[in-house]
């Protein structure tokens, strides 16, 4: 079993951000890349949670849908988007009451 994790380096000692599924005192062999400050971002980090936990694909560098910054015609195109039907809670509240 491979898993690519990101941990945290803390006095010594290196804590993996999710659990792991693996017996106490197993052997492993580690690989250390230290990240850049862009990988901090909390939008990153989440990203990378959920691909480690298997919940999403790693997504791909060309996708305009994981840039940092939106164009501003993407940012008009949400704008009328969610600008219709009004607060993005509010839309939630309503759907939820249907259940």
């Amino acid at each position: 079993m491979n898993h690519l994790i990101t941990a945290i380096y803390e006095k010594g000692v290196l804590h993996p951000l999710i659990p792991l599924a693996l017996p106490d005192y197993t052997r492993v062999r580690v690989s250390v890349q230290p990240m850049c400050k862009e990988a901090a971002d909390p939008r990153n980090r989440v990203r990378e949670v959920l691909f480690s936990a298997g919940l999403t694909s790693p997504p791909e560098s060309d996708s305009p849908f994981f840039s940092r910054e939106l164009t501003s015609e993407q940012r008009e195109y949400l704008a009328r988007l969610f600008g219709e039907k009004g607060p993005l809670s509010e839309m939630i509240m309503t759907e939820r009451e249907g259940r």
